[in-house]
């Protein structure tokens, strides 16, 4: 179904369609949940909502101990994917002028991005474009994105929404062959500039999502959970310790004293009536059920977000192979693996992307280009050149893969340039 059908089946030739495809209720509810995330990871827990109460005629304010452990999970996911910058592998003419275009688009950030964005809220949108001869990206915010799918899941237009802090609303309209701009600033919405659109439409990056398959899902749906019980578990506990340990209720039997004592003193006697009784009361804590149990939440929370437990200083590792770091890192592995193919798929419709602008251009290349991601997990480099150089030694591999799987080497070919340089330079001194 093309655009033009979508809009005269569900909105009779509307020329505003866009205005009322923003508030459908699968757009709002999908936005409400990126707002939720954006909240949590400012700081708006659950554990804030517990009310103060009254303790010795006082107010007293319960803790509410904040963990942003999240950040540190989304952060090391997307480190440990992108936080090396991607390696290009293909014919050597193309990859010439990809890694220039990737440097200068700064693309190697743009790659973080979009996965941060992804962990974060489930979807990342880019929008490839040409600026000045200069190929970039705009990467779209995740809560003003609408992607609009026709009934057979077919990607077939693009809004851009958001509302400004003096309520004027903004409309980006992102067709194949043309992009439209609207306003309501002044009162009326009007179309305020129209160009032509030769990128085609924003490239949707998205995990894998049971409930939508045109949609992904935030990573923090399933660690949420268990991070508010923590928090909530610490709290208490803080609260527990200050009013039942170091402030214990006195308790006297007998006839009632009517006298205080200030607060700040120190050293008063307290005279009772014969038979008379003073005693302290106080609760004896379970601390060791409240830790396991306490432990036994971090173990799940790390098995959940994939995170290996070295990573977050639990465990001791010192001497260990290159098979005992895959072990350890297994989850989390996984998990890159799982991020690698989403992005990757977004990644080929860019160099597509990129392909079609070049040749627009004037520029034609031929040849096959392929992405390399560079895992940030921790290596026993001399392993890795050991066993590389026995293949070399064997012939069962190339200098250029060699190079390729090196971790000191980012840009393959001006690397196999600099050696053939240094070459030609060695044969001339010797002649």
């Amino acid at each position: 179904m093309s655009i033009t059908d979508y809009i005269s089946k569900n909105y009779s030739n509307n020329p505003l369609w866009f205005e009322e495809e923003v508030q459908r209720g699968y757009h709002i509810g999908r936005i409400a949940n990126c707002l939720e995330v954006k909240d949590y990871l400012s700081g708006q827990h659950k554990v804030l909502t517990r009310k103060d109460m009254e303790y010795k005629g006082e107010t007293y304010k319960t803790r509410k101990i904040i963990l942003q452990i999240a950040k540190t999970i989304l952060n090391f996911h997307s480190t440990y994917l992108l936080g090396k910058p991607l390696s290009l592998s293909g014919d050597d003419e193309i990859i010439k002028e990809f890694n220039k275009i990737y440097r200068k688009g700064r693309y190697s950030n743009i790659d973080y991005k979009i996965i941060d964005k992804i962990n974060k809220f489930g979807d990342a949108y880019e929008y490839v474009y040409i600026d000045e001869g200069v190929i970039k990206s705009k990467l779209i915010n995740s809560e003003d994105a609408y992607p609009v799918y026709d009934d057979n899941g077919n990607y077939i237009c693009f809004i851009e929404y958001y509302t400004t802090i003096n309520s004027v609303s903004y409309y980006t309209v992102f067709y194949m062959d043309k992009v439209e701009q609207w306003t309501n600033e002044g009162g009326t919405l009007q179309k305020v500039n129209e160009y032509i659109n030769v990128s085609g439409l924003p490239i949707h990056y998205h995990n894998m999502n049971d409930l939508d398959e045109q949609f992904g899902q935030s990573e923090l749906k399933d660690i949420i959970p268990i991070l508010d019980e923590m928090e909530d578990i610490l709290s208490k506990m803080a609260d527990s310790v200050y009013i039942n340990s170091l402030s214990p209720m006195p308790v006297i039997s007998g006839q009632r004293i009517e006298s205080s004592i200030p607060s700040d003193a120190m050293g008063y006697i307290l005279n009772l009536e014969d038979g008379a009784e003073f005693k302290y009361a106080s609760a004896t804590m379970d601390f060791n059920s409240i830790k396991l149990l306490y432990d036994n939440l971090k173990q799940h929370l790390l098995d959940i977000a994939c995170m290996p437990s070295v990573a977050m200083g639990n465990s001791n590792v010192a001497n260990v192979s290159e098979v005992s770091l895959k072990l350890l890192y297994q989850l989390a592995d996984v998990k890159a693996m799982l991020n690698e193919k989403c992005v990757r798929e977004g990644l080929y419709q860019r160099i597509d992307t990129i392909l079609k602008l070049l040749k627009i251009g004037g520029v034609t290349l031929d040849g096959s280009i392929d992405v390399v991601f560079n895992y940030a997990r921790p290596v026993n480099i001399g392993d890795i050149m050991d066993n590389l150089k026995t293949q070399y030694d064997m012939g069962a591999i190339s200098k250029k893969t060699i190079i390729e799987k090196s971790e000191y080497t980012q840009d393959v070919s001006n690397e196999l340039d600099r050696i053939q340089s240094e070459g030609v330079r060695g044969s001339n001194v010797e002649g």
